[in-house]
């Protein structure tokens, strides 16, 4: 008797983001799901609040095809609101109240905003025409939403294609304009997937030090959400200040750790030390250097460190590199995640042989949707896959990398002008075209420069407008707050009265690094020092020392004029050495600025609490870091 062939199963379609987090609900309803600041979250209230939350959202317009955006610090509500817009098959866009208004206005031009979750005070929306109705950050109780949301929460959730744009995310744009990243729900799913071979199976706290707007945190927030752990978030407070992340991590014994190499640097020199319940550390954002893995090494022997990389186009991350080595002389990004492919390319699209220097291509599951309305920007980004099959796209990170004779990959710089700064992307053409928006400033060329990369300082070469006189610097920093990110304001601005040129008529961006002053010699004393306090005075030449220019004003603020997380730490020292004690470190992220640095100094150098006996003094200095 001829047997028949057996029908094959139909294979099971993978969970969707929202299914994947609703079936844990359902599994361990009391499990805690998230912890930020002081709220704590179970599924079941994770589940329900952000049930709540949506019914408001559609109320007010979310729909699929639509986006949310959330303007909110850090927060459960935060979190919330972004289960919530998957709930209405909305795509969500995080943009922090203290990010440039120009990103806000970007988000609103490129999208069908239909809600803005807020503060009633928001002034930049307040001073932002055609604004969406608006949700009050002060009308979200977490409470409140649990409640609404409880009699719905089961309730099936209305299918929502995963073709359909989860998030939509903003980075630095060369043209001057901040561009809008759009990623799919299916796209964003395929890359949480495959992370449990790297990220462990066990019960475990994630501690994400990252902000909502930074897509580098999505993978390890839906892992965790997915699988039952714990997702732990630091408020922006604990995100600046080093000392109270690190005593966050303790006090939740952390299991995993997902950090930029900069931050990471700075938490290891930690004197109370991160947790040993730490069983991995994931840097991504940066470069990785085989300092930093020795240093890892000697402080957590018990956690395995692994690096990843990608841009934001390439969805959170798309290779990574468990191995690190740190004898070896540059550390590897890796190989691609499962669903990923990468090429190294010549400029023919032609694969380069092992151990030669080509551009980067990243396709397969692991390729942004585009740029939001913005067709020729993406169509320039996102090529014609020629190795995969019909329709299949490239994207072209613009990064140079070569493999190695193991088949792991090696970042080599950039073909362009783009940099990263403290974890940001930055392109210089972005600061340049903030800087000639302004009306007084003809031309401006930004150069890098800085041993490190968190180190790294920003300078720009000014000639002025026809008939007009260049600003003073604290005028151009305020017109570039408008515009630019904190770790895009140019540290100095040097006035030229003309460009150099390279032979081909483009600014000799090499000339002018070269022609840096040293740090400190840019400019001559402020003349209305003659009427400032012995303190002001000191405390000024210090600030001069750490930042490196003299644009330095009484009432200016340490970030705003260059100031950043090892900076402060150079602060500190600098201050405890001339006035031992006088100053505790973890004020430095209160008062910063001169006047209020020397007017502390000068209450309690005469009072006794200068003295090296005080309880706590000598001890390092809190530092702050800015994502």
């Amino acid at each position: 008797m001829t047997q028949l062939p057996v029908p094959s199963r139909p294979q099971p379609q993978p969970q969707s983001l929202l299914d994947a987090f609703r079936a844990r609900a359902a599994e361990t309803p009391r499990a805690t799901a998230l912890v930020v600041g002081a709220t704590s979250l179970t599924y079941r209230e994770l589940d329900q609040a952000s049930a709540g939350l949506a019914e408001l959202l559609r109320d007010a317009g979310a729909r699929i095809g639509t986006t949310v955006c959330i303007r909110l610090e850090q927060s459960a509500v935060a979190v919330v609101a972004v289960l919530a817009a998957l709930r209405v098959g909305a795509a969500w866009a995080a943009i922090e109240p203290d990010l440039p208004p120009n990103r806000l206005r970007a988000l609103l031009r490129d999208t069908d905003c239909a809600v803005v979750l807020a503060a009633r005070d928001d002034r930049d929306l307040a001073g932002t025409p055609d604004v969406p109705p608006r949700l009050a950050a002060e009308d979200l109780d977490i409470a409140a939403l649990i409640e609404a949301g409880a009699r719905t929460a089961a309730d099936p959730v209305p299918p929502v294609p995963e073709e359909a744009p989860a998030y939509v995310v903003y980075t630095s744009g060369s043209t001057g304009e901040p561009k809008g990243v759009v990623v799919d729900r299916g796209r964003l799913a395929d890359s949480v997937r495959p992370r449990g071979a790297v990220y462990g199976t066990g019960p475990s706290v994630f501690l994400m030090a990252m902000r909502l707007s930074f897509d580098g945190m999505l993978a390890g927030m839906f892992w965790s959400l997915h699988n039952g752990h714990t997702l732990l978030l630091p408020t922006a407070r604990e995100l600046r200040i080093v000392p109270e992340l690190a005593l966050l991590a303790r006090r939740y014994r952390a299991t995993h750790l997902v950090v930029v190499p900069s931050h990471y640097r700075l938490l290891l020199a930690d004197p109370d030390g991160l947790p040993d319940s730490l069983r991995l550390v994931v840097v991504a954002g940066e470069v990785c250097t085989p300092e930093l893995v020795g240093n890892h090494r000697a402080c957590l022997p018990g956690a395995r460190l692994v690096n990843e990389y990608g841009p934001t186009e390439t969805i959170v991350s798309c290779t990574v590199e468990d191995r690190l080595d740190p004898d070896r002389e540059r550390v590897p990004i890796g190989r691609p995640w499962p669903g990923a492919t990468v090429h190294v390319l010549d400029r023919q699209l032609r694969e380069v042989a092992d151990g030669e220097v080509g551009e980067l291509y990243v396709g397969g599951a692991f390729v942004a949707l585009g740029y939001a309305r913005a067709p020729g920007r993406t169509a320039e980004r996102f090529v014609a896959d020629p190795f995969g099959p019909p329709g299949a796209r490239l994207y072209r990170t613009g990064d140079l990398a070569r493999r190695d004779e193991n088949g792991a990959l090696h970042y080599h710089g950039r073909t362009d002008h783009q940099v990263k700064i403290r974890g940001a992307r930055v392109e210089l053409g972005e600061v340049e075209a903030a800087l000639e928006a302004h009306p007084a400033v003809g031309q401006a060329v930004v150069v890098c420069a800085g041993p490190t990369d968190e180190a790294s300082r920003l300078t720009a070469f000014l000639t002025p407008a026809a008939g007009q006189e260049l600003p003073d610097p604290g005028d151009l920093r305020r017109h570039c707050r408008d515009r630019l990110v904190e770790q895009a304001l140019p540290d100095r601005f040097v006035p030229v009265d003309r460009m150099p040129l390279t032979s081909t008529g483009k600014a000799d961006r090499t000339a002018l690094a070269a022609s840096l002053p040293a740090a400190g010699e840019s400019a001559e004393r402020p003349a209305e020092q003659e009427h400032w306090t012995g303190p002001q005075r000191i405390v000024w030449d210090i600030w001069v020392e750490v930042l490196g220019h003299r644009d330095v004003g009484l009432e200016d603020s340490f970030f705003g004029l260059g100031g950043s997380s090892l900076k402060i730490l150079d602060l500190y020292s600098r201050l405890d050495a001339r006035w031992p004690g006088a100053i505790r470190a973890g004020e430095l992220f209160d008062l910063v600025t001169v006047e209020a640095q020397a007017g502390v100094i000068d209450d309690r150098v005469g009072t006794g609490v200068g003295e090296r006996n005080r309880p706590g003094a000598g001890r390092p200095a809190p530092v702050s870091y800015e994502l």
